[in-house]
């Protein structure tokens, strides 16, 4: 399952650039899977959280 968009990535980055003063424009081809598998893992220990408190709800507090 893919949750993570790499043009929304290299807009994210673009944005932190102009931001900081940083020079970084290209993304790895491993960054994107990798960044997936911990966005992934992060929305699963969320529903977990919410789940251990009987919540059908993602709540910020779960992040």
């Amino acid at each position: 399952m893919h949750l993570v968009v790499k043009t929304q990535v290299a807009a994210a980055v673009k944005e932190i650039n102009k931001k900081k003063g940083y020079r970084v424009k290209n993304i790895d081809s491993g960054f994107i899977p990798e960044l997936n598998n911990r966005v992934f893992k992060l929305v699963e220990e969320s529903v977990d959280r919410a789940n251990s408190n009987n919540r059908r709800t993602l709540m910020d507090k779960d992040v």
